[in-house]
């Protein structure tokens, strides 16, 4: 029908469960597809049964099932029976009821996928390099269906929703969210070699009462020609995080044990009084200091060189303070090809063999260091 049957499959422990799965259920258990038969599994599932969707749906299944399929071929040979000036008439006008079918079958769907999806807003995950309809599943926010809307050869990943803010006092649902879209994003960029990630809680809205879908492929439509270019650079790549952290008090024993100059005058003022030794050791103190900086710039461009072979692009992100006795040395962002993550691994793993040294890596992530701020749309949320 050229249209995508997004259906919501949300189990029992869900939101609910959609009339498909009603109708599949039945059917196993030996019971008929009918109004009222649907409308006491809702019942059971303490789910609003609204008649004319019900309605709407069985009147689909009635003309798709098995017993009509086999008028259609009892039919179909009662022809072959009759002269061939007859079949001729008769295929004609069989074709012609078949048609009328299908019309009313696209009607009804037409109606059914309407008011399925009748909410005035499109979340938006992300933006993918592929110009498809496709249905993810019921893998969004709180259970929601995520698709896509396609754009010539792009795609906006979404799902359903209402044309305001997710919001929670709960610290624990955000993080559920905040969890849920980045695996979206994991899932889309799996299935698309790569996703554009948009921001938490980005929402299109349909304006004075418009298709929401038609505002989304507006929007789409203004920056395509950007998204573009950033999918191209992201195509197989992920984002992942390296951090590499100095153990400055091993690395000032070290400092004292190879180095004669420091070793000698460490010795001469623990024999000083305590007064003398006391200023002395001050300046000891800040000599020791330096020295480890110098290391710690050392450090940083031997690493940096050793990294920087394997992504595709590195952003430096500011240092920060993780504990006593230690120092960030190195915070970057990687976009890193699908086919180099092992290769990068592997030189991490020499670094951290280094004496006093610790690397932390992370991923892989939807890359949002490497995207520049979505325009055109509501971005409003917990953070």
């Amino acid at each position: 029908m050229g249209r995508r049957c997004r259906r919501k499959c949300l189990g029992i422990g869900g939101e609910g469960m959609d009339y498909l799965n009603i109708a599949l259920l039945l059917q196993e258990s030996g019971k008929e597809v009918n109004v009222t038969n649907i409308k006491k599994v809702l019942n059971v599932l303490d789910r609003e049964a609204e008649d004319e969707k019900i309605q709407y749906f069985v009147s689909i299944l009635s003309m798709l099932s098995p017993k009509n399929k086999e008028e259609k071929r009892l039919n179909h040979d009662k022809i072959k029976e009759l002269p061939v000036d007859t079949q001729i008439k008769k295929t004609e006008e069989t074709h012609q009821v078949e048609n009328v079918y299908q019309l009313e079958n696209e009607y009804q769907m037409e109606n059914v996928l309407q008011m399925q999806h009748n909410q005035p807003g499109r979340y938006v995950y992300g933006i993918a390099g592929k110009g498809t309809q496709e249905n993810l599943g019921n893998i969004g926010l709180d259970g929601a269906e995520v698709y896509t809307i396609p754009y010539k050869e792009a795609c906006i990943v979404v799902h359903d929703c209402q044309a305001e803010p997710y919001k929670s006092e709960d610290e624990n649902v955000v993080k559920e969210w905040l969890f849920t879209q980045q695996e979206v994003l994991d899932i889309a960029a799996e299935k698309f070699d790569g996703v554009l990630p948009m921001s938490f809680d980005m929402i299109i809205e349909g304006k004075s009462g418009s298709n929401p879908e038609n505002e989304a492929i507006s929007w789409l439509e203004k920056n395509y020609e950007s998204f573009m270019e950033t999918i191209l650079k992201i195509k197989n790549c992920q984002e992942y995080g390296i951090q590499v952290i100095l153990n400055t008090l091993e690395l000032s024993q070290t400092i004292f044990e190879t180095d004669e100059k420091l070793k000698k005058k460490k010795e001469e003022i623990n024999a000083k009084p305590e007064g003398i030794a006391y200023m002395e050791k001050e300046m000891l103190k800040d000599l020791v200091k330096e020295r480890i900086e110098e290391k710690a710039d050392e450090y940083f461009k031997k690493f940096y060189e050793m990294i920087k072979k394997y992504p595709d692009d590195i952003v430096i992100g500011k240092v920060k303070k993780v504990g006593d006795n230690q120092q960030m040395l190195m915070n970057l962002s990687c976009l890193v090809h699908k086919d180099k993550v092992g290769p990068l691994g592997e030189e991490l793993e020499l670094i951290d063999n280094y004496e006093g040294i610790t690397v932390r890596f992370s991923g892989p992530w939807a890359p949002y260091s490497f995207v520049t701020p979505e325009k055109g749309a509501i971005n409003s949320g917990n953070g």
